[in-house]
């Protein structure tokens, strides 16, 4: 009989301690932040007791998925134009995106003009960027192979930047264009740093969408301030 009842009282208080869970807030971000946003969520989840999940990809990608009704309460962009296509959210900038050529430790291409000389000499395979139609990054590396008189590349299309890193550090491409933060973390290829003025900014800009959450404000808050900052500088982001 008490086995019974503690089943019944199990069953009963079931619901009510699930229902306690937060639920995690939806939250897209751009693929230069998946090394810089995890720690601080992370610090954001101690502190409060909410709970976030995370999904990176292209911003182009991200923003065509909330315009189809995905439940994104926050947006983390790598572009304020993209930033626009979405109505009625509050838009930050949090960042200047930043660019840097990633070749392998024992290529012989040490800036633009090296892979501007070993294009024109066919010592490159394949030039890794992310793909442009919906990636920022994509666009802005682009923008620098024009206004460094690269033609012609044999390019290689990641669906993100993170993607065309990855083409560059397992071999599967010659050189990469891609986001500076995540080139200083890979280990295993040279970075060459690229000047901002060679592309249009990349201003990053979160979008805090209608009807976001406490959290989902809480997080936007603490990636636009002091600490969120830091972090990001620390990265090798500019501040917007």
């Amino acid at each position: 009989m008490l086995r019974c009842l503690l089943i019944l009282s199990a069953l009963a208080w079931g619901p009510a301690v699930r229902a306690a869970q937060p639920v995690p807030v939806p939250v897209a971000a751009a693929a230069d932040l998946r090394l810089v946003l995890p720690p601080l969520v992370a610090a954001i989840e101690r502190q409060t007791g909410a709970r976030y999940q995370l999904s990176f990809g292209s911003s182009g990608q991200m923003v065509q998925q909330a315009l189809n009704g995905g439940p994104f309460q926050l947006l983390l962009l790598a572009d304020a134009a993209l930033a626009q296509r979405l109505p009625g959210g509050q838009r930050r900038a949090y960042a200047l995106g930043r660019l840097a050529l990633v070749v392998p430790q024992a290529s012989a291409i040490r800036d633009l003009a090296g892979l501007r000389a070993a294009i024109a000499a066919g010592q490159v395979r394949h030039l890794a960027i992310a793909n442009p139609a919906h990636a920022p990054y994509g666009a802005a590396a682009r923008a620098v192979l024009a206004a460094s008189g690269i033609n012609g590349a044999p390019l290689v299309l990641g669906d993100n930047v993170a993607q065309a890193l990855g083409f560059v550090t397992s071999g599967a491409a010659d050189a990469g264009i891609v986001a500076l933060p995540l080139a200083r973390a890979a280990g295993a290829v040279r970075v060459v740093p690229i000047s901002p003025a060679l592309h249009p900014p990349l201003v990053q800009t979160l979008v805090i969408m209608p009807g976001a959450s406490p959290a989902a404000r809480a997080l936007a808050a603490a990636i636009t301030g002091p600490r969120g900052q830091a972090a990001l500088a620390a990265a090798g982001f500019g501040r917007p």
